[in-house]
C-alpha cells in the first residue's frame, strides 16, 4: 500500500522536555492530493511539518515521506521535497534568476539545467518579466510566488507550503490559490498548512485538524462539515409566530435544535434531503402564514473547528 501514499505517520511523537508537542500522530497523505493541515497556534502542526521535512527528529514513532524512512533516509527525503515558508527566505538584494541560480548551486544542479528550470518556473509563477529585477521592491505576493518557484527548483515529489503571510492582499491570495491548484494538477503532492478555513475549504482535497498535539479530525471538507458542523440551517422569517408554531416546525423538519431571534426561526437539521424546504413552505402556506424570507445555510469549517475544540481558530 506504500505506493499510494506520499506520507505515512505511525505514532509520530515529538517531546520538548516534558512538553508533548505532537502526540502519537497517525496520518496518511495520498500521492497527488492537496492536503490541508489546520489548527491554532501551538496545535503541533508546525512541529509535525518540521519533522516531516527532516528539521526535527521524532522522539518516538515513525514516518515515511516519499516512500523513504524519516529516521534513516533524511538526506534522500530532502531531495524529494520542496518547502515554501511563510516568510520570504531568499535574498532581497538578488534578482529572481540570481536567487534560483544560487539555490541550484546548493542543490548541485548543473548550471544549464538550473537556468532552464528557472526560466520554466518563473513563467509558471508569473514572474518571468521580472527575472532580472532585484527582489527588494517586490510586493508580498510576488515574493511568495518566487518562494514557490524556489521550492520547486529541484523538481520535488512533495511540496510543503506554509500559508501566505496575513498582510497579503486578496488578489495575491487568490493568485497563489490558483497557482497551488495548477501545480497540483501536474501531479505534485501539496501539504498546505493554514489557519484559513475558507482557503482550505476551496483548495484542499483532504483536511486534518490538530489541537494540543493531537489529530482531532480528518476527512474531506464535506465529510467534516457533515460530521462535526452541527447540521444545516433553515432560517425562516415570518410576520409573527407562537411557541406552539415553533414546536410544530421543529417536529415537522426533524430539527435537532431550534432558536428564535425577533421574527426569524433557525432550524438545525442533519441534512436538507427529502424535500424538506418544500414541506416547510407548504405547511406554512396551508396555515396562511406569510413567509417574509427563507434562507438555507450550510455548516462551515469554522463551525467544525469551534465544535471540536470549543474555541475560535485564532485563539
Amino acid at each position: 500500500m506504500h505506493d499510494i501514499y506520499a506520507i505515512e505517520c505511525t505514532g509520530l511523537t515529538k517531546k520538548f522536555g516534558n512538553f508533548i508537542a505532537v502526540d502519537s500522530l497517525e496520518l496518511k497523505v495520498r500521492k497527488g492530493e492537496i492536503f490541508g493541515f489546520l489548527g491554532p497556534n501551538g496545535a503541533g502542526k508546525t512541529t509535525t511539518i518540521k519533522m516531516l521535512t527532516t528539521l526535527f527528529s521524532p522522539t518516538a514513532g515513525s514516518a515515511r515521506v516519499a516512500s523513504l524512512s524519516l529516521v534513516g533516509d533524511a538526506p534522500l527525503i530532502r531531495a524529494k521535497i520542496g518547502v515554501v515558508p511563510q516568510e520570504f527566505a531568499l535574498f532581497n538584494e538578488l534578482t529572481p534568476m540570481e536567487n534560483l541560480r544560487y539555490l541550484g548551486d546548493l542543490y548541485g544542479m548543473p548550471s544549464e539545467k538550473t537556468t532552464k528550470r528557472s526560466e520554466e518556473l518563473l513563467n509558471i509563477v508569473g514572474l518571468h518579466d521580472k527575472k532580472d529585477v532585484v527582489c527588494e521592491g517586490f510586493s508580498g505576493g510576488m515574493k511568495q510566488r518566487l518562494s514557490v518557484a524556489a521550492g520547486l527548483l529541484h523538481t520535488p515529489d512533495i511540496l510543503f507550503m506554509d500559508e501566505p503571510p496575513p498582510g497579503l492582499d486578496p488578489q495575491s491570495r487568490i493568485a497563489l490559490r490558483e497557482l497551488t491548484a495548477k501545480l497540483n494538477s501536474t501531479g505534485i503532492t501539496i501539504v498546505y498548512t493554514t489557519h484559513d478555513m475558507e482557503e482550505a475549504d476551496k483548495l484542499c482535497h483532504m483536511i486534518a485538524i490538530m489541537d494540543k498535539g493531537k489529530l482531532i479530525a480528518q476527512g474531506t471538507s464535506e465529510e467534516l462539515k457533515d460530521k462535526y458542523g452541527g447540521g444545516h440551517r433553515i432560517l425562516v422569517k415570518l410576520g409573527g409566530h407562537t411557541p406552539e408554531l415553533v414546536a410544530e416546525l421543529k417536529k415537522l423538519v426533524g430539527a435537532t435544535a431550534v432558536s428564535v431571534s425577533d421574527h426569524t426561526i433557525e432550524l438545525r437539521v442533519p441534512n436538507l434531503g427529502g424535500g424538506l424546504v418544500h414541506t416547510l413552505s407548504r405547511f406554512l402556506t396551508q396555515k396562511k402564514i406569510a413567509i417574509n424570507e427563507l434562507n438555507l445555510r450550510e455548516p462551515s469549517l469554522e463551525e467544525v473547528f469551534i465544535n471540536l475544540t470549543q474555541k475560535d481558530l485564532c485563539e
